[in-house]
Order: structure tokens, then C-alpha cells, then sequence
């Protein structure tokens, strides 16, 4: 069996590469304040504390038997703040290098004082003390971690419940090892230095913070890959779906509502005269209109409700469980939304308009088919001036059933809606 020096000299190993996994996580776009450098600086201290641990029971004469824990303190201190980071709370890393130095200058206190003074101040014991520390500090590691077990999903919710099971199982021991000579000491005893299991305590907590930063990698891994999923399914500038992505909706939305048998409405949004905008306003205030109208979109669309951007100025929503009559209000309150809420820009705000197309699905008909109707009901809503919402009738709806189904458009008995 490995002797314990060696054991915590290999959980030290451990803290350097999860130092490096977190390096090169940092690294990667979007992830500078998930709190990485932190934790990749906690771990570094980690592995300085299992040296210092083996130091200790090597030449115990060459240390002062508190340094190892102030270096895990360090590393805790460290990883709290960086764990305040990553939940977007803030980080008090003022308070905790105060911490920190406070208690590296009670220990040197402690070990120096005798040498100079024949009668110096008494201090505390700081062994309970900093043990103490390491418990608040792995409390508050959790409290900034649990909320995110709720929140998330799959590895990342895991890896957020792994950490939080093991900071609280660190703490208890933390404190069951430090509870009976606590005990002897109010009963007028004196404190142990070094501890009897001090060694022991201190490779514990380096395999703890091993442990929490696997756990911790793997929520920062999982919010990254969550990231650049929807930076591939989602269009920079206007934050709705890309084409391929919503396509893949629709054709999923078309499948349940074939199997569940529910009504599906899909409209196909065009903004009116957008090249005037461009060349007039310039291809900048074009894309702040394309914005502006995004957020209106995202607005006006339902919970369940899909928006998508399939090319330039057009758009699209999926609306499941809704029928013509539900899928025509919203588009309406859309369009009148766009026309009484001019897109902000200097020096005068650009009004613009909508054209809106809209088809229900029927019984069988594919995702292919369903959008084919709804841009033609789209191309009338052009020919009648733009800027209203024109709705491709259902089944029955004027025209015949065999018309639909073939694709053609049939106006014949079917109302203007102005928007």
C-alpha cells in the first residue's frame, strides 16, 4: 500500500491537470467568466498543499504545521469565487484575499512570536479555525452551484449534483474531525499541533477539490456545448432560429400534429420594401430593422411557438395547437405591433411594415406542402398592397379540398385581412 505522502503527491498530480483542463476550457469563445482562471489558480494551489502535505510528514521541522491548510484555503477561496463566477453572483475576492492574509499572518504570528517576545499576545488556535474556513468556504462553493441543478439538464444537471453531494460530504467530515478535540479543548484541554489525522484531513481535501473540479469542468463543458449548439442552430443577428433548424421544427411539429392529431398553423413573415431601406438608410440600419423586428417577432409569438429566419428579410413562425383563426390574431397583433412601433435610429426612427402569410396544416400534408401554401398566401398578401396578413383557406374553406391538396392557391371566396 502506497504511503500517504505519495498518495496526496499523486491527488496533487490530479489538481495540475484539472489546472490545465480548465486553461483550456477558458480558451474557448464565450466562456471567459465562467469562472475557469479561478478555478484553474485553485488548483494550482491544490497541488502546492499536496506538496506542502508531504513536506510535512517528511521533514514535519522544515513547516509550520498550519501550512497546509492555508495553501487549501487559498485553493478554496479561489474556487468559491470562481464558482460565484460561473452562477453570476458576485465574486467578494476583496474579502477573501483579506481572509486569506489574515490568517497567513495569525499563523506566522503564532510560529514567530515565541522567538522574539518572552511573553506574546495570545492567538486563537488557528487549526479549528481554518477548518472552520474550509467549511463556510465548500458551503458557499454549494450555495452558488444548486441552483443549478434545477436549471439544468442532462450531463451539465450530473456534474452540478455530483459537486453539490461532494462539497457536503467533505463538510460534514470536515467538521466530524474536527468536533472532539474541539470538544476537549472547551473542556479545558489544549489543542493538538499537529493534529494526529492532520495528514490525513489535508490529502482529503486535496482529492475534495480533485473531485469538485471534474465536476466543475464538466458544467463548464456542458455550458459550452450548449453555447455553440445554439450558436449553430440560432442566427447571430437576429437571435431566431436559421433555416435548417427551424426546418427541422417544422417537419417535427408537422409529425405530432399528424400523430396527435392537432391543428398546426405556419406563417411566413416578409418585410415590405426592404431593399428601399437598405439603400436609403444603409445596409447598417437594415440590419438594426432586421433586430428590431426579431424582438417584436419573439413578442408576439406564443410560448410554444417557433420563429425561424429562413433568408434575409423572411421569416417564419410555427404554431402548434393552433388553428387558422388563433394563428391569424397572432400575426395580426404582429403586424400592427411592426407598424406602430418604428425601429429606433438616428436622426428619425425607420417605419416599416410586414406582409404575412398564412396556411393551416391538413391531414397528411408534409412540411414541404404546408410552406409552399403559406408562401403563396404570402405572394397575395403582396398583390393586394402589402402590409395586411392573407390566409390560404383550409380544406373546405373556398375551393374545393382536391385544390388545396394539389397545392393550388384558391382565392375565390376569401376575405382581405388588413393588418
Amino acid at each position: 500500500m502506497f504511503q500517504s505522502h505519495i498518495v496526496v503527491l499523486i491527488a496533487g498530480l490530479f489538481a495540475l491537470q484539472m489546472a490545465v483542463v480548465c486553461v483550456v476550457l477558458r480558451r474557448s469563445a464565450g466562456m471567459e467568466r465562467s469562472g475557469l482562471t479561478s478555478w484553474a489558480l485553485g488548483n494550482l494551489a491544490a497541488a502546492i498543499a499536496s506538496v506542502l502535505s508531504a513536506v510535512q510528514e517528511l521533514r514535519p521541522l522544515w513547516l509550520v504545521p498550519e501550512s497546509t491548510d492555508l495553501a487549501l484555503l487559498a485553493a478554496m477561496s479561489v474556487m468559491a469565487v470562481g464558482a460565484r463566477h460561473f452562477a453570476g453572483r458576485p465574486g467578494r475576492a476583496a474579502p477573501m484575499l483579506a481572509l486569506n492574509l489574515a490568517a497567513g499572518a495569525a499563523v506566522a504570528w503564532l510560529d514567530l512570536a515565541p522567538q522574539f517576545f518572552k511573553m506574546p499576545p495570545a492567538l486563537p488556535e488557528m487549526a479549528p479555525l481554518l477548518t472552520a474556513c474550509h467549511i463556510v468556504l465548500l458551503l458557499d462553493l454549494a450555495r452558488s452551484i444548486v441552483p443549478s441543478v434545477p436549471s439544468s439538464r442532462g450531463t451539465g444537471r450530473l456534474a452540478a449534483l455530483s459537486l453539490v453531494m461532494i462539497v457536503f460530504a467533505a463538510a460534514g467530515i470536515n467538521a466530524w474531525m474536527v468536533a472532539r478535540p474541539l470538544a476537549a479543548v472547551v473542556q479545558g484541554g489544549a489543542w493538538p499541533r499537529p493534529m494526529p489525522w492532520d495528514g490525513e484531513l489535508a490529502m482529503l481535501n486535496v482529492f475534495v477539490l480533485v473531485g469538485v473540479s471534474v465536476s466543475y469542468a464538466l458544467m463548464a463543458h456542458d455550458r459550452l456545448r450548449r453555447m455553440l449548439e445554439r450558436r449553430a442552430r440560432h442566427d447571430d443577428l437576429t437571435g431566431v432560429l436559421l433555416r435548417g433548424a427551424f426546418w427541422e421544427e417544422l417537419e417535427a411539429a408537422c409529425l405530432q400534429a399528424e400523430r396527435q392529431r392537432q391543428p398546426l398553423t405556419v406563417a411566413f413573415v416578409d418585410l415590405d420594401h426592404f431593399k428601399a431601406i437598405n439603400d436609403v438608410y444603409g445596409h447598417l440600419a437594415g440590419d438594426s430593422v432586421l433586430r428590431h423586428f426579431a424582438g417584436l417577432l419573439r413578442k408576439a409569438c406564443g410560448p410554444r411557438d417557433v420563429a425561424g429566419r429562413l433568408g434575409g428579410e423572411e421569416f417564419a413562425i410555427v404554431m402548434p395547437d393552433a388553428a387558422l383563426e388563433n394563428g391569424r390574431l397572432t400575426c395580426l397583433r404582429l403586424a400592427t405591433s411592426v407598424r406602430t412601433t418604428p425601429c429606433p435610429s438616428e436622426p428619425d426612427p425607420i417605419a416599416y411594415t410586414v406582409s404575412i402569410g398564412l396556411a393551416v396544416r391538413h391531414a397528411g400534408e408534409g412540411a414541404d406542402a404546408l410552406m409552399r401554401r403559406a408562401d403563396r398566401a404570402l405572394y397575395d398578401a403582396k398583390l393586394k398592397g402589402r402590409n395586411c396578413v392573407s390566409m390560404h383557406p383550409a380544406p373546405g374553406a373556398g375551393g374545393s379540398e382536391a385544390a388545396v391538396a394539389d397545392g393550388r392557391y384558391v382565392t375565390h371566396g376569401e376575405p382581405r385581412v388588413a393588418s
